[in-house]
Protein backbone atom coordinates (compact mmCIF):
# COMPACT_ATOMS: atom_id res chain seq x y z
CA UNK A 1 0.00 0.00 0.00
CA UNK A 2 1.54 3.30 -1.13
CA UNK A 3 -0.30 6.53 -0.48
CA UNK A 4 0.72 10.04 -1.55
CA UNK A 5 -0.97 12.82 0.36
CA UNK A 6 -0.81 16.59 0.25
CA UNK A 7 -1.14 19.23 2.93
CA UNK A 8 -2.02 22.78 1.98
CA UNK A 9 -0.45 25.93 3.39
CA UNK A 10 -1.25 26.43 7.05
CA UNK A 11 -2.20 29.74 8.58
CA UNK A 12 0.35 29.57 11.42
CA UNK A 13 2.88 32.37 11.44
CA UNK A 14 5.62 29.84 12.21
CA UNK A 15 5.45 26.77 9.99
CA UNK A 16 5.80 23.35 11.57
CA UNK A 17 6.77 20.06 9.97
CA UNK A 18 3.08 19.43 9.28
CA UNK A 19 2.58 22.46 7.06
CA UNK A 20 3.58 23.03 3.44
CA UNK A 21 4.70 19.48 2.80
CA UNK A 22 3.84 16.41 0.76
CA UNK A 23 3.69 13.12 2.63
CA UNK A 24 4.27 9.61 1.33
CA UNK A 25 3.01 6.89 3.68
CA UNK A 26 4.29 3.34 3.30
CA UNK A 27 3.79 0.30 5.58
CA UNK A 28 6.89 -1.43 6.94
CA UNK A 29 5.85 -4.91 5.88
CA UNK A 30 9.22 -6.44 6.74
CA UNK A 31 8.36 -6.03 10.43
CA UNK A 32 4.56 -5.76 10.47
CA UNK A 33 2.80 -8.96 11.47
CA UNK A 34 -0.73 -10.21 11.76
CA UNK A 35 -0.52 -9.15 15.38
CA UNK A 36 -0.18 -5.66 16.85
CA UNK A 37 3.01 -3.68 16.03
CA UNK A 38 3.15 -0.18 17.56
CA UNK A 39 5.17 2.73 18.95
CA UNK A 40 8.32 3.05 16.79
CA UNK A 41 11.48 4.68 18.15
CA UNK A 42 14.82 5.19 16.36
CA UNK A 43 17.74 4.17 18.61
CA UNK A 44 21.37 3.87 17.47
CA UNK A 45 20.37 3.48 13.83
CA UNK A 46 17.79 0.78 14.54
CA UNK A 47 14.03 0.93 14.69
CA UNK A 48 12.71 -0.18 18.10
CA UNK A 49 9.01 -0.97 18.46
CA UNK A 50 6.55 -2.83 20.65
CA UNK A 51 4.80 -5.90 19.30
CA UNK A 52 2.73 -8.87 20.37
CA UNK A 53 4.80 -12.08 20.39
CA UNK A 54 3.88 -14.83 17.90
CA UNK A 55 2.43 -17.02 20.67
CA UNK A 56 -0.53 -14.62 20.95
CA UNK A 57 -1.29 -14.47 17.18
CA UNK A 58 -4.88 -15.25 16.20
CA UNK A 59 -5.96 -15.25 19.85
CA UNK A 60 -8.21 -12.21 19.87
CA UNK A 61 -9.89 -13.35 23.05
CA UNK A 62 -6.61 -12.87 24.90
CA UNK A 63 -6.25 -9.36 23.54
CA UNK A 64 -9.77 -8.45 24.60
CA UNK A 65 -9.02 -9.74 28.09
CA UNK A 66 -5.68 -7.84 28.19
CA UNK A 67 -3.72 -11.10 28.39
CA UNK A 68 -1.72 -10.55 25.17
CA UNK A 69 1.32 -8.60 26.31
CA UNK A 70 3.91 -6.73 24.21
CA UNK A 71 7.65 -7.28 23.90
CA UNK A 72 10.25 -4.81 22.57
CA UNK A 73 11.76 -5.65 19.18
CA UNK A 74 14.19 -3.98 16.79
CA UNK A 75 14.98 -4.04 13.05
CA UNK A 76 17.79 -2.70 10.87
CA UNK A 77 17.12 0.36 8.69
CA UNK A 78 18.51 1.74 5.44
CA UNK A 79 19.37 5.37 4.71
CA UNK A 80 15.83 6.02 3.45
CA UNK A 81 14.26 4.85 6.71
CA UNK A 82 13.00 1.51 5.39
CA UNK A 83 13.52 -1.55 7.56
CA UNK A 84 15.88 -4.07 5.98
CA UNK A 85 15.40 -7.03 8.30
CA UNK A 86 12.74 -8.86 10.17
CA UNK A 87 12.11 -8.15 13.81
CA UNK A 88 14.33 -9.47 16.58
CA UNK A 89 13.86 -9.33 20.33
CA UNK A 90 15.95 -6.59 21.95
CA UNK A 91 18.42 -8.08 24.48
CA UNK A 92 17.15 -7.44 27.99
CA UNK A 93 13.48 -7.72 27.02
CA UNK A 94 11.01 -10.60 26.79
CA UNK A 95 11.05 -11.41 30.50
CA UNK A 96 8.00 -9.54 31.88
CA UNK A 97 4.30 -9.55 31.14
CA UNK A 98 4.47 -6.29 29.19
CA UNK A 99 7.38 -4.27 27.78
CA UNK A 100 7.21 -1.03 25.77
CA UNK A 101 6.77 1.52 24.35
CA UNK A 102 10.26 2.96 24.87
CA UNK A 103 12.01 6.27 24.22
CA UNK A 104 15.74 6.97 24.18
CA UNK A 105 17.75 9.98 25.35
CA UNK A 106 20.92 10.34 23.29
CA UNK A 107 22.39 12.85 25.73
CA UNK A 108 22.25 10.54 28.75
CA UNK A 109 22.23 7.09 27.11
CA UNK A 110 19.04 6.20 28.98
CA UNK A 111 16.15 4.12 27.68
CA UNK A 112 12.83 5.11 29.23
CA UNK A 113 10.60 2.05 29.19
CA UNK A 114 7.06 0.95 30.02
CA UNK A 115 6.93 -2.33 31.98
CA UNK A 116 4.30 -4.29 33.88
CA UNK A 117 4.06 -3.07 37.46
CA UNK A 118 4.86 -6.54 38.77
CA UNK A 119 8.33 -7.19 40.15
CA UNK A 120 8.18 -11.02 40.36
CA UNK A 121 5.33 -12.26 38.14
CA UNK A 122 6.24 -15.95 38.66
CA UNK A 123 5.45 -15.63 42.37
CA UNK A 124 2.71 -12.99 42.49
CA UNK A 125 0.53 -13.81 39.49
CA UNK A 126 -1.26 -16.48 41.51
CA UNK A 127 -2.48 -13.82 43.97
CA UNK A 128 -3.29 -11.00 41.45
CA UNK A 129 -5.69 -11.25 38.55
CA UNK A 130 -3.78 -10.77 35.32
CA UNK A 131 -6.31 -8.15 34.21
CA UNK A 132 -5.36 -6.00 37.26
CA UNK A 133 -1.65 -5.76 36.51
CA UNK A 134 -0.77 -2.08 35.93
CA UNK A 135 2.11 -0.44 34.06
CA UNK A 136 5.11 1.42 35.42
CA UNK A 137 8.00 3.48 34.05
CA UNK A 138 11.66 2.57 34.47
CA UNK A 139 15.02 3.81 33.19
CA UNK A 140 17.38 1.32 31.56
CA UNK A 141 20.98 1.47 30.41
CA UNK A 142 22.87 -0.87 28.16
CA UNK A 143 25.51 -3.06 29.81
CA UNK A 144 27.49 -5.66 27.88
CA UNK A 145 25.07 -5.29 24.95
CA UNK A 146 21.97 -5.83 27.09
CA UNK A 147 19.49 -3.35 28.54
CA UNK A 148 19.23 -3.40 32.33
CA UNK A 149 16.96 -1.48 34.71
CA UNK A 150 18.92 1.23 36.56
CA UNK A 151 16.13 3.32 38.08
CA UNK A 152 12.46 3.10 38.97
CA UNK A 153 10.50 6.32 38.52
CA UNK A 154 9.56 7.42 42.07
CA UNK A 155 5.91 8.17 41.33
CA UNK A 156 5.02 4.65 40.10
CA UNK A 157 1.96 3.35 41.91
CA UNK A 158 0.49 -0.15 41.52
CA UNK A 159 -3.02 1.32 41.62
CA UNK A 160 -2.50 3.28 38.35
CA UNK A 161 -0.90 2.97 34.95
CA UNK A 162 2.22 4.95 34.04
CA UNK A 163 3.13 4.43 30.37
CA UNK A 164 4.24 5.78 27.01
CA UNK A 165 7.35 7.79 28.00
CA UNK A 166 8.62 10.71 25.90
CA UNK A 167 11.96 12.15 27.03
CA UNK A 168 13.36 15.54 25.99
CA UNK A 169 16.69 15.86 24.18
CA UNK A 170 18.37 17.08 27.37
CA UNK A 171 16.98 14.20 29.41
CA UNK A 172 15.44 16.42 32.08
CA UNK A 173 11.77 16.55 31.00
CA UNK A 174 9.61 13.41 30.85
CA UNK A 175 6.06 13.38 29.46
CA UNK A 176 3.94 10.25 29.90
CA UNK A 177 0.38 8.97 30.04
CA UNK A 178 -1.39 7.97 33.23
CA UNK A 179 -4.86 7.23 34.60
CA UNK A 180 -4.32 8.72 38.06
CA UNK A 181 -8.01 9.14 38.88
CA UNK A 182 -7.48 11.71 41.59
CA UNK A 183 -5.91 14.17 39.16
CA UNK A 184 -7.16 13.11 35.73
CA UNK A 185 -9.44 15.16 33.54
CA UNK A 186 -10.35 12.03 31.58
CA UNK A 187 -9.64 8.35 31.22
CA UNK A 188 -5.91 8.87 30.68
CA UNK A 189 -4.06 12.17 30.70
CA UNK A 190 -0.60 13.40 29.81
CA UNK A 191 1.70 14.33 32.69
CA UNK A 192 5.13 15.88 33.01
CA UNK A 193 7.96 15.27 35.46
CA UNK A 194 11.20 17.29 35.58
CA UNK A 195 14.55 15.94 36.77
CA UNK A 196 16.57 18.37 38.89
CA UNK A 197 19.87 17.35 40.48
CA UNK A 198 19.05 13.73 39.72
CA UNK A 199 15.61 13.81 41.36
CA UNK A 200 12.28 13.59 39.52
CA UNK A 201 9.47 15.95 40.46
CA UNK A 202 5.95 14.83 41.28
CA UNK A 203 3.84 14.37 38.10
CA UNK A 204 2.23 17.56 36.81
CA UNK A 205 -0.95 17.30 34.73
CA UNK A 206 -0.48 19.13 31.41
CA UNK A 207 -3.92 20.72 31.76
CA UNK A 208 -7.13 21.13 29.84
CA UNK A 209 -5.57 22.55 26.68
CA UNK A 210 -4.07 19.10 26.02
CA UNK A 211 -6.08 16.71 28.20
CA UNK A 212 -9.78 15.98 27.69
CA UNK A 213 -12.45 13.73 29.16
CA UNK A 214 -11.23 11.03 26.78
CA UNK A 215 -7.82 9.43 26.30
CA UNK A 216 -4.53 11.26 25.71
CA UNK A 217 -1.68 8.80 25.09
CA UNK A 218 1.53 8.05 23.16
CA UNK A 219 3.32 11.42 23.52
CA UNK A 220 6.52 12.21 21.59
CA UNK A 221 8.81 15.20 21.21
CA UNK A 222 9.08 16.45 17.61
CA UNK A 223 11.48 18.91 15.91
CA UNK A 224 10.67 22.59 16.24
CA UNK A 225 9.56 22.51 19.89
CA UNK A 226 6.45 20.40 19.33
CA UNK A 227 4.81 17.74 21.45
CA UNK A 228 2.74 15.16 19.53
CA UNK A 229 0.23 12.82 21.13
CA UNK A 230 -2.81 10.70 20.37
CA UNK A 231 -6.29 11.66 21.58
CA UNK A 232 -9.88 10.60 21.10
CA UNK A 233 -11.32 13.47 23.14
CA UNK A 234 -10.64 16.64 21.14
CA UNK A 235 -13.19 18.08 18.75
CA UNK A 236 -12.48 17.60 15.06
CA UNK A 237 -11.54 13.92 15.03
CA UNK A 238 -11.14 12.08 11.76
CA UNK A 239 -11.01 8.66 13.39
CA UNK A 240 -11.30 7.13 16.81
CA UNK A 241 -7.77 8.03 17.94
CA UNK A 242 -6.03 10.88 16.08
CA UNK A 243 -2.54 12.35 16.16
CA UNK A 244 -2.43 15.94 17.50
CA UNK A 245 0.40 18.36 18.19
CA UNK A 246 1.05 21.49 20.21
CA UNK A 247 3.82 23.91 21.14
CA UNK A 248 5.62 22.77 24.25
CA UNK A 249 5.82 23.68 27.06
CA UNK A 250 3.77 26.84 26.35
CA UNK A 251 0.73 25.12 24.89
CA UNK A 252 -1.97 27.58 23.84
CA UNK A 253 -3.86 25.24 21.50
CA UNK A 254 -3.71 21.78 19.98
CA UNK A 255 -3.79 21.13 16.22
CA UNK A 256 -4.93 18.00 14.45
CA UNK A 257 -2.23 16.56 12.18
CA UNK A 258 -4.86 16.39 9.44
CA UNK A 259 -6.83 13.74 7.61
CA UNK A 260 -3.91 13.05 5.30
CA UNK A 261 -2.04 11.52 8.24
CA UNK A 262 -4.98 10.55 10.42
CA UNK A 263 -7.44 7.97 9.12
CA UNK A 264 -10.92 6.77 10.03
CA UNK A 265 -9.26 4.36 12.47
CA UNK A 266 -6.72 4.70 15.31
CA UNK A 267 -3.49 6.61 14.53
CA UNK A 268 -0.88 7.15 17.24
CA UNK A 269 2.77 6.96 18.28
CA UNK A 270 4.20 9.48 15.77
CA UNK A 271 7.92 10.24 15.75
CA UNK A 272 9.83 12.46 13.27
CA UNK A 273 13.57 12.57 12.58
CA UNK A 274 15.50 15.75 13.44
CA UNK A 275 16.08 16.48 9.73
CA UNK A 276 12.28 16.45 9.21
CA UNK A 277 12.56 14.15 6.19
CA UNK A 278 11.18 10.92 7.65
CA UNK A 279 8.93 9.77 10.46
CA UNK A 280 7.03 6.75 11.73
CA UNK A 281 3.66 6.16 13.31
CA UNK A 282 1.25 3.37 14.21
CA UNK A 283 -2.25 2.77 12.85
CA UNK A 284 -4.92 0.09 12.80
CA UNK A 285 -6.15 1.21 9.38
CA UNK A 286 -6.58 -1.75 7.01
CA UNK A 287 -3.17 -3.36 6.63
CA UNK A 288 -1.29 -6.51 7.51
CA UNK A 289 -2.27 -6.84 11.17
CA UNK A 290 -4.40 -5.35 13.90
CA UNK A 291 -1.88 -2.47 14.27
CA UNK A 292 0.90 -1.72 11.79
CA UNK A 293 3.88 0.64 11.69
CA UNK A 294 4.13 3.08 8.79
CA UNK A 295 7.02 5.04 7.33
CA UNK A 296 6.20 8.71 6.79
CA UNK A 297 8.31 10.37 4.09
CA UNK A 298 8.14 14.15 4.39
CA UNK A 299 8.68 16.03 1.14
CA UNK A 300 8.86 19.75 1.83
CA UNK A 301 7.11 22.10 -0.56
CA UNK A 302 9.79 24.61 0.41
CA UNK A 303 13.46 24.77 -0.48
CA UNK A 304 16.22 26.63 1.30
CA UNK A 305 17.45 29.84 -0.30
CA UNK A 306 20.76 30.94 1.16
CA UNK A 307 22.53 34.20 0.44
CA UNK A 308 25.10 36.78 1.38
CA UNK A 309 25.11 40.58 1.35
CA UNK A 310 28.35 42.33 0.34
CA UNK A 311 29.31 45.90 -0.54
CA UNK A 312 29.48 46.09 -4.33
CA UNK A 313 32.59 48.31 -4.15
CA UNK A 314 34.62 46.92 -1.26
CA UNK A 315 33.31 43.35 -1.14
CA UNK A 316 32.94 43.61 2.64
CA UNK A 317 30.10 41.79 4.41
CA UNK A 318 27.09 43.94 5.26
CA UNK A 319 25.43 42.95 8.52
CA UNK A 320 21.97 44.10 9.55
CA UNK A 321 20.55 44.24 6.02
CA UNK A 322 16.78 43.91 5.99
CA UNK A 323 15.79 41.20 3.51
CA UNK A 324 12.25 40.60 2.35
CA UNK A 325 10.92 37.84 0.12
CA UNK A 326 7.93 38.98 -1.98
CA UNK A 327 5.71 36.93 -4.29
CA UNK A 328 4.49 38.06 -7.69
CA UNK A 329 1.38 39.62 -6.15
CA UNK A 330 3.55 41.84 -3.95
CA UNK A 331 2.73 39.89 -0.79
CA UNK A 332 5.55 39.40 1.69
CA UNK A 333 6.36 35.70 2.09
CA UNK A 334 9.07 36.05 4.73
CA UNK A 335 11.57 38.55 6.14
CA UNK A 336 14.93 38.28 7.88
CA UNK A 337 18.15 40.18 8.62
CA UNK A 338 21.70 39.36 7.50
CA UNK A 339 24.06 38.28 10.29
CA UNK A 340 27.55 39.58 11.12
CA UNK A 341 28.95 37.70 8.13
CA UNK A 342 26.31 39.06 5.77
CA UNK A 343 24.64 35.64 5.59
CA UNK A 344 20.91 34.94 5.50
CA UNK A 345 18.52 32.17 4.47
CA UNK A 346 14.85 31.69 3.66
CA UNK A 347 12.50 28.79 3.18
CA UNK A 348 11.15 29.53 -0.31
CA UNK A 349 8.09 27.81 -1.83
CA UNK A 350 9.29 25.51 -4.57
CA UNK A 351 8.70 26.74 -8.12
CA UNK A 352 7.24 29.94 -6.76
CA UNK A 353 7.53 33.37 -8.31
CA UNK A 354 9.58 35.27 -5.75
CA UNK A 355 11.65 38.44 -5.58
CA UNK A 356 14.20 39.23 -2.89
CA UNK A 357 14.46 42.83 -1.70
CA UNK A 358 17.40 44.18 0.31
CA UNK A 359 17.38 47.43 2.29
CA UNK A 360 20.14 48.90 4.43
CA UNK A 361 20.63 52.43 5.71
CA UNK A 362 23.30 54.12 3.65
CA UNK A 363 22.79 51.83 0.66
CA UNK A 364 20.54 51.87 -2.36
CA UNK A 365 17.72 49.31 -2.25
CA UNK A 366 18.31 46.23 -4.37
CA UNK A 367 15.96 43.52 -5.66
CA UNK A 368 16.50 40.27 -7.54
CA UNK A 369 14.20 37.58 -8.91
CA UNK A 370 15.14 34.38 -7.05
CA UNK A 371 12.73 31.85 -8.52
CA UNK A 372 14.53 28.53 -8.84
CA UNK A 373 17.65 29.78 -7.05
CA UNK A 374 19.28 28.15 -4.03
CA UNK A 375 21.92 30.86 -3.49
CA UNK A 376 21.89 34.57 -4.20
CA UNK A 377 24.41 37.31 -3.49
CA UNK A 378 23.04 40.77 -2.90
CA UNK A 379 25.51 43.55 -3.71
CA UNK A 380 23.90 46.88 -2.85
CA UNK A 381 25.61 50.10 -3.84
CA UNK A 382 26.36 52.74 -1.27
CA UNK A 383 23.68 55.37 -1.38
CA UNK A 384 24.83 58.59 -3.05
CA UNK A 385 24.09 61.40 -0.60
CA UNK A 386 22.29 64.46 -1.92
CA UNK A 387 23.59 67.92 -1.07
CA UNK A 388 20.98 70.66 -1.11
CA UNK A 389 22.53 74.04 -1.95
CA UNK A 390 20.62 77.18 -1.02
CA UNK A 391 21.74 80.65 -2.12
CA UNK A 392 20.65 83.43 0.23
CA UNK A 393 20.89 87.18 0.60
CA UNK A 394 23.64 87.71 3.18
CA UNK A 395 21.90 90.66 4.81
CA UNK A 396 18.30 89.37 5.01
CA UNK A 397 18.95 85.63 5.11
CA UNK A 398 16.19 85.05 2.56
CA UNK A 399 16.65 82.43 -0.17
CA UNK A 400 17.29 83.95 -3.59
CA UNK A 401 15.70 82.81 -6.83
CA UNK A 402 16.98 82.96 -10.43
CA UNK A 403 20.52 82.17 -9.31
CA UNK A 404 23.26 80.33 -11.13
CA UNK A 405 25.32 77.60 -9.48
CA UNK A 406 28.48 76.16 -10.98
CA UNK A 407 30.63 73.28 -9.77
CA UNK A 408 34.23 74.31 -10.23
CA UNK A 409 35.81 71.22 -8.64
CA UNK A 410 34.66 67.73 -7.64
CA UNK A 411 33.62 64.35 -8.99
CA UNK A 412 30.26 65.24 -10.48
CA UNK A 413 28.39 62.97 -12.87
CA UNK A 414 26.11 64.25 -15.59
CA UNK A 415 22.98 63.94 -13.44
CA UNK A 416 24.51 65.44 -10.32
CA UNK A 417 23.32 69.06 -10.51
CA UNK A 418 19.56 69.58 -10.54
CA UNK A 419 17.38 72.61 -9.90
CA UNK A 420 14.63 71.94 -7.39
CA UNK A 421 12.49 75.00 -6.81
CA UNK A 422 14.71 77.89 -5.72
CA UNK A 423 17.57 75.68 -4.59
CA UNK A 424 19.85 73.09 -6.13
CA UNK A 425 20.50 69.42 -5.41
CA UNK A 426 23.84 67.75 -6.06
CA UNK A 427 24.59 64.01 -5.92
CA UNK A 428 27.91 63.63 -4.18
CA UNK A 429 30.80 61.26 -4.14
CA UNK A 430 31.47 60.95 -0.42
CA UNK A 431 35.24 60.94 -0.99
CA UNK A 432 35.38 64.10 -3.11
CA UNK A 433 35.99 67.75 -2.35
CA UNK A 434 33.82 70.30 -4.12
CA UNK A 435 33.95 74.00 -4.93
CA UNK A 436 30.66 75.73 -5.72
CA UNK A 437 30.36 79.14 -7.40
CA UNK A 438 27.07 80.97 -6.96
CA UNK A 439 26.03 84.14 -8.81
CA UNK A 440 23.00 86.31 -9.38
CA UNK A 441 22.42 89.56 -11.20
CA UNK A 442 22.79 92.51 -8.83
CA UNK A 443 24.88 90.47 -6.37
CA UNK A 444 28.55 89.86 -5.98
CA UNK A 445 29.25 86.16 -6.68
CA UNK A 446 30.67 83.87 -4.03
CA UNK A 447 32.34 80.50 -3.93
CA UNK A 448 32.28 77.93 -1.17
CA UNK A 449 34.09 74.66 -0.57
CA UNK A 450 32.43 71.43 0.58
CA UNK A 451 34.15 68.16 1.50
CA UNK A 452 32.51 64.73 1.41
CA UNK A 453 35.37 63.08 3.28
CA UNK A 454 34.33 61.45 6.52
CA UNK A 455 30.67 62.25 5.89
CA UNK A 456 27.97 59.59 6.20
CA UNK A 457 25.68 58.61 3.37
CA UNK A 458 22.93 60.83 4.75
CA UNK A 459 21.81 63.91 2.88
CA UNK A 460 23.34 67.26 3.76
CA UNK A 461 22.84 70.95 3.03
CA UNK A 462 25.03 73.94 2.14
CA UNK A 463 24.15 77.65 2.28
CA UNK A 464 25.99 80.19 0.11
CA UNK A 465 25.37 83.84 1.03
CA UNK A 466 25.60 86.54 -1.66
CA UNK A 467 26.11 90.24 -0.99
CA UNK A 468 23.90 92.68 -2.83
CA UNK A 469 25.73 95.31 -4.89
CA UNK A 470 24.90 98.57 -3.12
CA UNK A 471 26.75 101.87 -3.03
CA UNK A 472 29.27 102.13 -0.19
CA UNK A 473 29.50 98.39 0.50
CA UNK A 474 32.93 96.85 0.93
CA UNK A 475 33.62 93.30 -0.26
CA UNK A 476 36.75 91.26 0.27
CA UNK A 477 38.04 89.51 -2.86
CA UNK A 478 38.70 86.01 -1.60
CA UNK A 479 41.75 84.04 -2.83
CA UNK A 480 43.51 87.04 -4.41
CA UNK A 481 47.09 86.44 -3.30
CA UNK A 482 50.47 87.99 -4.15
CA UNK A 483 53.94 86.61 -3.66
CA UNK A 484 55.96 88.04 -0.78
CA UNK A 485 57.04 91.64 -1.57
CA UNK A 486 55.65 91.21 -5.11
CA UNK A 487 52.76 92.87 -6.91
CA UNK A 488 52.57 90.99 -10.20
CA UNK A 489 49.36 89.01 -10.90
CA UNK A 490 49.86 85.27 -10.34
CA UNK A 491 47.94 82.68 -12.45
CA UNK A 492 45.65 81.77 -9.53
CA UNK A 493 44.93 85.45 -8.91
CA UNK A 494 44.13 85.88 -12.60
CA UNK A 495 41.25 83.37 -12.25
CA UNK A 496 39.77 85.42 -9.42
CA UNK A 497 40.08 88.66 -11.39
CA UNK A 498 38.50 87.02 -14.43
CA UNK A 499 35.37 86.44 -12.40
CA UNK A 500 35.47 90.08 -11.20
CA UNK A 501 35.76 91.23 -14.82
CA UNK A 502 32.68 89.16 -15.64
CA UNK A 503 30.73 90.86 -12.85
CA UNK A 504 31.81 94.29 -14.14
CA UNK A 505 30.73 93.36 -17.66
CA UNK A 506 27.33 92.14 -16.49
CA UNK A 507 26.84 95.32 -14.43
CA UNK A 508 27.99 98.15 -16.82
CA UNK A 509 27.05 100.90 -14.37
CA UNK A 510 29.20 99.50 -11.62
CA UNK A 511 32.13 101.67 -10.51
CA UNK A 512 34.50 100.36 -7.84
CA UNK A 513 37.56 101.17 -5.81
CA UNK A 514 40.16 98.41 -5.54
CA UNK A 515 41.85 98.80 -2.17
CA UNK A 516 44.94 96.77 -1.29
CA UNK A 517 45.99 96.22 2.34
CA UNK A 518 49.08 94.79 4.03
CA UNK A 519 49.93 93.52 7.48
CA UNK A 520 52.06 95.54 9.92
CA UNK A 521 55.36 93.90 9.12
CA UNK A 522 57.94 96.05 7.28
CA UNK A 523 57.85 99.82 7.44
CA UNK A 524 54.65 101.72 6.95
CA UNK A 525 56.07 103.60 3.94
CA UNK A 526 57.14 100.36 2.28
CA UNK A 527 53.74 98.78 2.93
CA UNK A 528 52.00 101.82 1.48
CA UNK A 529 54.04 101.62 -1.77
CA UNK A 530 53.56 97.84 -1.99
CA UNK A 531 49.80 98.06 -1.51
CA UNK A 532 49.47 100.84 -4.09
CA UNK A 533 51.46 98.85 -6.64
CA UNK A 534 49.25 95.82 -6.04
CA UNK A 535 46.09 97.88 -6.54
CA UNK A 536 47.56 99.30 -9.72
CA UNK A 537 48.31 95.76 -10.95
CA UNK A 538 44.70 94.70 -10.37
CA UNK A 539 43.32 97.73 -12.20
CA UNK A 540 45.74 97.15 -15.09
CA UNK A 541 44.63 93.51 -15.38
CA UNK A 542 40.95 94.49 -15.47
CA UNK A 543 41.60 97.17 -18.08
CA UNK A 544 43.40 94.57 -20.18
CA UNK A 545 40.22 92.46 -19.97
CA UNK A 546 37.94 95.19 -21.30
CA UNK A 547 36.93 97.13 -18.20
CA UNK A 548 37.13 100.88 -18.70
CA UNK A 549 39.66 102.70 -16.49
CA UNK A 550 36.92 105.26 -15.70
CA UNK A 551 35.12 102.60 -13.68
CA UNK A 552 38.16 101.62 -11.64
CA UNK A 553 40.03 103.38 -8.83
CA UNK A 554 43.30 101.94 -7.46
CA UNK A 555 43.99 102.70 -3.84
CA UNK A 556 46.78 101.41 -1.56
CA UNK A 557 46.11 101.51 2.18
CA UNK A 558 49.24 99.81 3.47
CA UNK A 559 48.82 98.87 7.13
CA UNK A 560 46.47 101.70 8.00
CA UNK A 561 43.26 99.61 8.16
CA UNK A 562 44.09 96.48 10.10
CA UNK A 563 41.10 94.25 10.84
CA UNK A 564 42.51 92.75 14.03
CA UNK A 565 44.93 93.43 16.91
CA UNK A 566 48.06 92.60 14.88
CA UNK A 567 49.74 96.02 14.98
CA UNK A 568 53.47 96.69 15.40
CA UNK A 569 54.99 94.95 18.41
CA UNK A 570 52.05 92.60 19.03
CA UNK A 571 52.82 88.90 18.43
CA UNK A 572 50.39 87.26 16.00
CA UNK A 573 50.15 84.03 14.04
CA UNK A 574 50.57 83.85 10.28
CA UNK A 575 46.86 83.21 9.93
CA UNK A 576 46.09 86.42 11.81
CA UNK A 577 48.52 88.42 9.66
CA UNK A 578 46.94 86.93 6.53
CA UNK A 579 43.59 88.48 7.39
CA UNK A 580 45.15 91.92 7.05
CA UNK A 581 46.75 91.14 3.66
CA UNK A 582 43.58 91.53 1.63
CA UNK A 583 42.16 93.23 -1.42
CA UNK A 584 38.78 94.87 -1.02
CA UNK A 585 36.22 96.22 -3.42
CA UNK A 586 34.40 99.36 -2.39
CA UNK A 587 31.34 100.04 -4.51
CA UNK A 588 31.43 103.69 -5.52
CA UNK A 589 28.26 103.57 -7.61
CA UNK A 590 26.07 101.01 -9.30
CA UNK A 591 24.48 103.07 -12.04
CA UNK A 592 21.03 102.01 -13.17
Amino acid sequence: MLTTIFVGKAQNKVRTVFEDADFVIEPLNSINTIGSDISPAVIAGELYFSAVPEKYFNKSSLERKNKAFYDTYSAAMDENGMTTSGRKLVPGFGENYHEGPVDFCQATGELFTTLSNLINPDTIHRMISIEDIRLRLVIMKKKDGKWEITEELPFNDSKFNFAHPAISQTGDTLVFSSDMNNENLGKSDLYMSVRTNGKWSAPHNLGSVINTSGNEMFPSFLPGGLLAFASDGHLGLYGRLDIWYTRFPNSESVINAGNKINSDDDDFGLIISPNRKTGYFSSNRPGKGSDDIYLLQIISLYETLKGKVTDTTTGQFIAGTQLKLVDCDGKTIAATTSDEHGDFKFEVPKNSCATLEAAKTGYENESKVVTGSNFVEMKPKKQIPVLTVKIIDKDSGKELSNCTLEVLEGDINSLALQKVGQHFQVKLNSLSNYMFYASKEGYYPAKMNYSGEGKSSENDSLIIPLEKLTTGKKLVIEDLYFDLDKYNIRPDAALVLDRLAKVMTENPGLKIELGSHTDCRSSSSYNMRLSQNRSNSVVAYLEKNGISASRLVAKGYGETQLVNKCADGIPCSEVEHQKNRRTEIKILSIGN
